[in-house]
């Protein structure tokens, strides 16, 4: 438990890093960097323990599911949204996580998870009513949807895999799922030829901390504690970051919150939480 909520803290303060210190960077090419620079990292471990290292295909397409897919989707929507709402709207990654994890235990659909996704669309149009533009709210709330879908199945699939290969060192095979996500964002990237003319030496400390902390350490550490705790307990967590981002982002980027809907919506998102 101790490593999902060290790693909840750490995850906090990236919401206000991506929008302000790397709003203006193409976003699918920061989600190519991130996964680059995290895949190097880990791709000196293995080398340096290679007799540990296991070939393994499905640790790559978990990757590029739970690390690649993610960030496109995720880092995509700060185009649109506020990083208080984005990390607001992560609140529905415990319903992603219990619908597939009803789907791999071939466990029927509650009426309590019909009810949870009731409570999160109206309280997604009471944040709305804020919101100057509505399309770009709507854009960027598909969007993190999209990556809490992914997010989640990247997570069970982990678990999944963890349960069959015990014996497999993770550490030393964590490459493999960076390896995945620099796939797929490289592919995804390679549509935007003028991408990299975004970046520039301002940028390079905090896509350094992204890749090598947020990402890379943080995704090795957070994957680590998944396996310890029930699906249950793991989606519970995966709200943690939520309370502890909007006040990042409320004190240190000075983004401005009408909690006259705010929190009504969040008393929705909690009841639509306790449900799943």
């Amino acid at each position: 438990m101790i490593y999902l909520i060290l790693v909840s803290i750490l995850w906090s303060f990236s919401f206000g890093i991506i929008k302000y210190g790397l709003g203006d960077v193409n976003p699918i090419l920061l989600s190519f960097l991130r996964n680059l620079i995290a895949f190097v990292f880990f791709a000196f471990l293995t080398i340096y323990n290679y007799k540990k290292f296991v070939f393994d295909i499905k640790l790559i397409a978990i990757g590029a599911v739970q690390f690649g897919l993610m960030y496109i989707f995720y880092i995509s929507s700060y185009q649109f949204l506020p990083a208080y709402l984005i990390a607001t709207f992560t609140i529905t990654t415990p319903i992603f996580i219990m619908i597939f994890s009803q789907i791999i235990n071939h466990k029927p659909f509650t009426l309590n998870g019909i009810y949870s996704v009731l409570f999160v669309i109206t309280g997604s149009y009471l944040i709305r009513l804020t919101v100057v533009n509505p399309f770009d709210y709507w854009i960027g709330f598909i969007l993190i949807q999209f990556a809490n879908l992914f997010f989640a199945l990247g997570q069970l699939l982990f678990k999944e895999w963890k349960s069959k290969n015990k014996q497999t060192d993770v550490i030393n095979n964590f490459s493999q799922l960076f390896f995945g996500a620099v796939i797929i964002t490289f592919i995804f990237n390679s549509f935007y030829s003028n991408s990299f003319e975004t970046i520039n030496s301002y940028h390079i400390p905090w896509l350094l901390f992204l890749g090598l902390i947020s990402t890379g350490l943080g995704f090795l550490v957070w994957n680590l504690g998944s396996v310890k705790v029930s699906n249950e307990r793991l989606a519970v967590m995966n709200n943690f970051v939520i309370p502890i981002a909007i006040i990042n982002s409320f004190l240190f980027f000075q983004e401005e919150i009408n909690f006259m809907t705010f929190l009504p919506a969040m008393i929705l998102f909690y009841f639509s939480y306790r449900l799943t």
